[in-house]
C-alpha cells in the first residue's frame, strides 16, 4: 500500500479527495483509532488481508462478502479496502452527490388539512379543547390529550406519510413512540379507547409501545399492516409492509407479540430475536431467528445487508435516495453482505459493490430523472 502515507497526510492536511476521506474513515472504524494516529504498518496488514479476501471472492465468483466489523453501527463496508484505495486513486470525484433525503413528511388532520412537517413548522401545530399537536425542535411529532378526550372512544384520525429519503418520529397520544421509515404511512386515532389502541401501517416502522393505554388501562396495542395483525401490550418491534415486496415481516426486540393473518386461523407468538414473515401470495406464516441489533439499524441511520440479493438491496436504496432502478441481465445469484451509513453518498457504496466484478452501475441524472442502471458483467 505505497500510497497509504500520502493519503493519510492529505487527510490530516484537509486536502484529501472525497474518495480518500471515505477510505481513511473506513480504516478508522476498523482500528478504532483517530485518523491522525493510524499507522502505515496497520494498513499494510490490511492490504494482505484484502488480498486473501480477493482470492476467496474470486473463487466464489458470484457472491462477495464485504468486510463487516463487529460493531453493528459501522459506516463503510470495504471487504477489499486496499483494492478500493487503488481503484479510487485513479478515478475523479463524482460531479454531484447522491444523498438520502427529500421533501418533508406530511401530517393529514381529521378535517383533511395537510401540514408539512418541515423545520419551519416547529412548535404548536394544532390546539383545541381535546388535543394539542406540536413538532419539537428535534423534529418529532408529539400529541397531548385533554382529560376529556382521553375518556372518549376514538372519533377522528390523523395520518403521517413520509416521502423517499425521509424518516420521522411520532409520540402517539398514549406515549408510545413510532419511528416511521421512508415511503411509509401511519394512520392512527387522535385518542385511543379503553378497549383497543389500533393503528394502520403501510411501509416500515419501529414501535416502542407504552404498557399503559387510555386512563391507565393495560389496553392491547394493535398494528394492522396489510393482512397481517400484530397485537401487543408493552414491547419493541419492527414491521416491514411495503406494497410490492411480496411479504410482510414483523420482528420482535423486546416483550412478546402475537402475529396473525386477517381472515384466517394462522397465528404465531414471537419471542425477542424472532421474525414472522407472511408470504402475500400464499399467506404462509413462518418464523426465523434474527439479530436484534440489525433490526434497529435503519432507524439509527444504517443499512445492514445480510447476504441479500442485489434486487432487494437496490429496492431499499431507492426508497432512501430517490432513484428508479433498471436491471440488465439475470441477478438471482448475486448477493452481498455488509453495512453502510445512510447519510453518505450512495455512489461510494455502489462503487464498492462493483469491486465484486459481478455488476456495473450507471448513474443517469437529469432535471426530470434519477435512475441507476444495474448491469450484470
Amino acid at each position: 500500500m505505497k500510497n497509504a502515507k500520502e493519503i493519510l497526510d492529505r487527510y490530516n492536511a484537509g486536502t484529501a479527495t472525497a474518495e480518500e476521506i471515505a477510505i481513511v474513515e473506513s480504516w478508522y472504524l476498523k482500528y478504532k483509532t483517530p485518523p491522525s494516529d493510524l499507522l502505515v504498518s496497520d494498513l499494510l496488514e490490511e492490504e494482505e488481508m484484502g488480498l486473501q479476501r480477493l482470492r476467496a471472492a474470486t473463487a466464489k465468483k458470484r457472491h462477495i462478502r464485504l468486510w463487516k466489523p463487529i460493531a453493528a453501527a459501522a459506516i463503510l463496508l470495504l471487504g477489499v479496502g486496499w483494492w478500493a484505495l487503488h481503484k479510487f486513486d485513479r478515478e475523479p470525484a463524482a460531479a454531484t452527490e447522491m444523498l438520502a433525503g427529500g421533501e418533508s413528511a406530511i401530517l393529514t388532520l381529521a378535517d383533511g388539512k395537510k401540514i408539512a412537517l418541515s423545520t419551519e413548522n416547529i412548535g404548536k401545530l394544532l390546539q383545541d379543547e381535546s388535543v394539542q399537536i406540536q413538532q419539537s425542535a428535534e423534529g418529532e411529532l408529539v400529541y397531548t390529550l385533554s382529560e376529556k378526550e382521553q375518556a372518549h372512544s376514538p372519533s377522528s384520525f390523523n395520518t403521517i406519510e413520509t416521502p423517499k429519503g425521509v424518516q420521522y418520529k411520532i409520540v402517539l397520544p398514549d406515549r408510545s413512540v413510532v419511528y416511521l421509515s421512508a415511503l411509509s404511512r401511519l394512520r392512527y386515532p387522535v385518542g385511543f379507547s379503553k378497549e383497543e389502541r389500533k393503528v394502520e401501517l403501510t411501509g416500515q416502522a419501529h414501535f416502542e409501545v407504552s404498557t399503559i393505554g387510555a386512563q391507565g388501562h393495560k389496553t392491547p396495542f394493535v398494528v394492522q399492516a396489510g393482512q397481517q395483525v400484530i397485537e401487543v401490550l408493552g414491547t419493541q418491534f419492527n414491521v416491514c409492509a411495503y406494497a410490492g415486496d411480496g411479504f410482510i415481516e414483523t420482528a420482535l426486540l423486546e416483550g412478546k407479540v402475537k402475529v396473525s393473518v386477517k381472515g384466517s386461523r394462522k397465528e404465531v407468538f414471537l419471542k425477542p430475536g424472532q421474525l414472522a414473515r407472511q408470504d402475500i401470495g400464499t399467506q404462509k406464516l413462518t418464523v426465523e431467528e434474527v439479530d436484534v441489533n440489525d433490526l434497529q439499524a435503519w432507524k439509527e441511520g444504517y443499512f445492514i445487508f445480510n447476504n441479500e440479493n442485489i434486487k432487494d438491496i437496490m429496492r431499499k436504496l431507492s426508497r432512501w435516495y430517490g432513484f428508479e432502478v433498471e436491471f440488465v441481465g439475470p441477478m438471482n445469484d448475486i448477493s452481498f453482505q455488509g453495512n453502510y451509513q445512510r447519510t453518505r453518498d450512495v455512489r461510494y457504496l455502489l462503487k464498492t459493490l462493483e469491486l465484486s466484478n459481478n455488476v456495473h452501475f450507471e448513474f443517469i441524472e437529469s432535471k426530470n430523472e434519477r435512475r441507476v442502471v444495474v448491469t450484470r458483467k
